[in-house]
């Protein structure tokens, strides 16, 4: 064995953590970690198919780390060095690939006139996002989510900058299947108040993806400290909102172009919102049908529910 190996198993067995998903192990570890290994951390976490691919040495690189010290952080997770990790990250992608193929470079599917396409791309890799995220959600931890939506005190919705709008419609047709939500911008004179107010019975969604806006995270500091439950919807287990929120459900958020992709984030909103519908039951729809005989009666649309054809 040469010496770096040594030096890292050595290393490895004081703070070695329990084998299984190497993902959820990072989640937890995370505040552990220094700051070159945090690095590491998100890089396995958001390029798992580059890490699959790439020898040690062009993954130290792109991290612009020593070798040594990715090998050392692959035996501190419990794993037999980067072959290992390697490994694991090749079963995730190979797992993710055969779930959601593609249906723009596939010729007999609808969208094969696309093809070759920077929108077409664009539709595909929303559409992998979709999958991915579908296929990533365990439903216990979903239904969690929901149960503390429905029966919260009070429930808060907090987004930052290009995610608000997901907050934004998340917070609207919640306020209408249940009182008492309060939606909280980063631009909102008067969150300070709210949140001033929030008690251990209460809940915070927070929606928060690249760039990760910080008014989103000191909500859910401050929630946290004050005893609420805060559910992340957010793109990694190690986002700094998913490291201390109670409940993390992901969604892939990355885009072919400048932006985020909010396809998926915006899925994982309106399943939640039906989901809080159907623990709600009676409740639920009552409040959804007073607030559209009140929209009626405004005329706030011009398609009433009774009109047809």
């Amino acid at each position: 064995m040469t010496t770096r190996k040594r030096e890292a198993r050595a290393e490895g067995r004081g703070a070695a953590i329990s084998s299984g998903d190497v993902i959820e192990e990072l989640r937890r570890n995370y505040d552990r970690l220094t700051q070159s290994q945090k690095r590491i951390a998100e890089f396995i976490v958001e390029h798992p198919q580059t890490v699959a691919f790439s020898t040690v040495d062009q993954m130290a690189a792109k991290l612009d780390v020593n070798p040594s010290t990715v090998v050392r952080f692959t035996y501190r997770l419990g794993l037999n060095g980067f072959p290992d990790l390697q490994e694991r990250m090749r079963e995730l992608v190979r797992g993710q690939l055969s779930r959601t193929g593609n249906p723009i470079a596939e010729r007999q599917g609808k969208g094969a006139h696309l093809d070759g396409t920077s929108f077409g791309a664009s539709f595909s890799h929303d559409w992998q996002n979709l999958h991915r995220t579908i296929e990533g959600i365990d439903p216990g931890t979903f239904g969690r989510a929901i149960n503390l939506i429905a029966r919260a005190r009070r429930v808060y919705v907090t987004a930052g900058f290009s995610t608000f709008p997901v907050a934004n419609y998340f917070g609207l047709i919640l306020d209408r299947l249940r009182p008492d939500i309060t939606l909280l911008a980063s631009s909102d004179a008067f969150a300070n108040v709210r949140l001033a107010e929030i008690k251990s019975e209460d809940c915070v969604v927070a929606f928060t993806f690249p760039r990760y806006a910080a008014s989103t995270h000191r909500i859910a500091v401050w929630s946290k400290e004050q005893g609420a439950k805060v559910i992340a919807v957010t793109d990694s287990p190690i986002s700094a909102v998913g490291q201390i929120a109670d409940v993390v459900l992901l969604a892939a958020s990355s885009g072919t172009g400048m932006q985020n992709s909010l396809v998926a984030p915006m899925a994982v909103a309106n399943a939640l919102l039906n989901g809080v519908l159907a623990a709600r039951g009676t409740a639920a729809l009552e409040r959804y049908s007073q607030h559209d005989q009140l929209m009626n009666r405004w005329d706030a649309f011009l398609l009433k529910l009774d009109e047809t054809d």
